[in-house]
């Protein structure tokens, strides 16, 4: 490895924080089997079959109360419902530092999981999106005593639910950073996997649902999952660039509600992705233009629903943040794995709040229910969270 030249970090030994925390084994299996078999939503239905309103509330409420046992010195919630723990510093006139974690998941709601584990390994669906992480910031007020580190500036803790499953509801740490009382100093945006990630920059992404319904009274009143088809081909057959590097990607397909039955709606759910805000509002007006031509001439009842649209943005590879963060993964005998983010980090730059996003975690099988974690790959990501904040805390997000 072609290992940078350290930058200097006064009290930070990530290193021999690792080992030290190897002591917190039992505290980190904890929390990630008590999170992951939370439910990130539940669906209350309003007869046997139709699915009434969603909860997302169980996982952030467990994760408040969490924080309060293991010694934050105060705990809320927004007006929202994510929980804000609060570790006090030493200085109260120094702006926060917010840590951000994700407390949704990808898996059905309505199904019962459980977590297993054995001397390496913790298994369960969504353990690496993004349970690791949230268990990760659950560890940080116990890290902090293990690593006897008192910080200057108060530390904010925050989980977010919905992020994945609400529509807009990654929109939530907008809202919630506009309105904190104090701009952070800094911040860090925790994910379960992988250990090494490494983003400071994110590109422009569009993220929508295509939803497809009948018009019986134009002559559309057919297969609904025909006319998605008929969809995707189109949005395949849109010729993308290189450079800049676009992509157009089909992540979610549904519809129909029994064998037997033609599909009376329909949905397609892309994410479009571009280092270019320009290029990525073209293929949205091609996308847009192609929505509405077959609206007319298939007769199909089809529009699109944007859930998040975001821009492209970077901190700068040569910020103090930056480089502090590869420096502590090369220390940890890790390669960074940089690439741009398509999610939060967004609403932080874009409001100057100098941040990453890394990982805590290393596992397998991520998006499926077989997903697992090596439970000691913990004691490094931890390492390298406290090491992080540390650094925050003796400004190194500070000049300009």
């Amino acid at each position: 490895m072609n290992e940078p030249k350290p930058n200097t970090m006064k009290g930070a030994d990530p290193k021999a924080y690792a080992e030290r925390l190897a002591s917190l084994r039992d505290l980190i299996i904890g929390n990630v089997v008590f999170l992951g078999e939370i439910p990130a939503s539940a669906v209350t239905f309003q007869s046997d079959d139709q699915a009434g309103s969603v909860d997302y509330s169980l996982r952030a409420k467990f994760f408040g109360e969490r924080l309060l046992e293991l010694g934050v010195d105060e705990c809320s919630s927004d007006d929202q419902g994510n929980p804000v723990g609060i570790v006090k510093g030493r200085d109260p006139s120094l702006p926060p530092i917010l840590v951000a974690t994700e407390l949704d998941s990808l898996f059905d709601p309505a199904r019962e999981y459980h977590y297993s584990l054995d001397e390496e390994w913790i298994r369960g669906p969504g353990i690496l999106d993004n349970v690791a992480g949230a268990a990760a910031a659950l560890c940080l007020p116990e890290v902090f005593r293990a690593l006897d580190i008192r910080l200057d500036s108060d530390l904010l803790i925050a989980g977010f639910a919905g992020t994945m499953r609400k529509k807009h509801g990654i929109a939530a740490v907008d809202y919630f950073l506009a309105n904190l009382d104090r701009k952070p100093r800094g911040a860090l945006v925790l994910k379960g996997g992988e250990f090494g990630r490494l983003n400071y920059y994110t590109e422009a992404v569009v993220r929508a649902d295509i939803v497809c319904a009948g018009r019986p009274d134009s002559g559309g009143g057919g297969n609904m999952i025909v006319a998605a088809t008929g969809i995707i081909d189109s949005l395949l057959a849109i010729r993308l660039p290189q450079k800049p590097r676009t992509e157009i990607v089909i992540g979610r397909v549904e519809g129909g509600y029994k064998y037997g039955e033609p599909a009376a709606a329909a949905l397609v759910g892309i994410e479009v992705r571009s280092t270019s805000n320009t290029e990525i509002n073209r293929v949205l007006e091609r996308i847009t233009s192609l929505v509405e031509r077959m609206r007319y001439e298939q007769g199909v009842d089809v529009r699109i629903e944007i859930t998040a649209q975001l821009g492209a943005a970077s901190l700068g590879f040569e910020h103090p943040l930056t480089r502090s963060a590869i420096t502590m993964l090369y220390a940890l005998g890790r390669e960074p794995r940089i690439y741009p983010s398509v999610s939060e980090l967004i609403y932080f730059l874009e409001r100057s709040i100098p941040a990453v996003t890394i990982g805590v975690a290393n596992g397998e099988d991520k998006h499926q229910e077989k997903a697992k974690v090596k439970v000691d790959s913990f004691y490094p990501g931890l390492a390298q969270t406290a090491a992080l904040i540390q650094a925050i805390d003796e400004g190194v997000c500070d000049a300009g």
